[in-house]
């Protein structure tokens, strides 16, 4: 259904709104639903009507970043320290 929503949508909100609105599993089909226009369309096709009002906007964008560079990260004794000290820092292990 979120494969189907995503492929029939005429933009981003199109999209969302035809998976959150039928009687199944709409939040997850809005989830994969988004997940798959956001990968094709990048975070510019959500409306800004939705983003505004975001809780943690800067928070949720600021890991997305993180998460995005994610296969450049080194731990341990990979990479600068700098670059170490500062994962660590933002998300601790325990």
């Amino acid at each position: 259904m979120g494969l189907y929503c995503a492929l029939g949508a005429a933009d981003f909100e199109d999209g969302i709104i035809l998976a959150v609105n039928h009687s199944g599993d709409s939040d997850s089909t809005g989830s994969i639903t988004g997940n798959l226009l956001g990968a094709a369309a990048g975070a510019e096709a959500i409306p800004d009507r939705w983003l505004a009002p975001l809780e943690l906007r800067s928070t949720i964008e600021a890991i997305a970043d993180d998460l995005a560079a994610f296969p450049e990260w080194r731990f341990r004794s990979q990479g600068d320290a700098e670059e170490r000290v500062f994962y660590a820092t933002r998300y601790p292990m325990g």
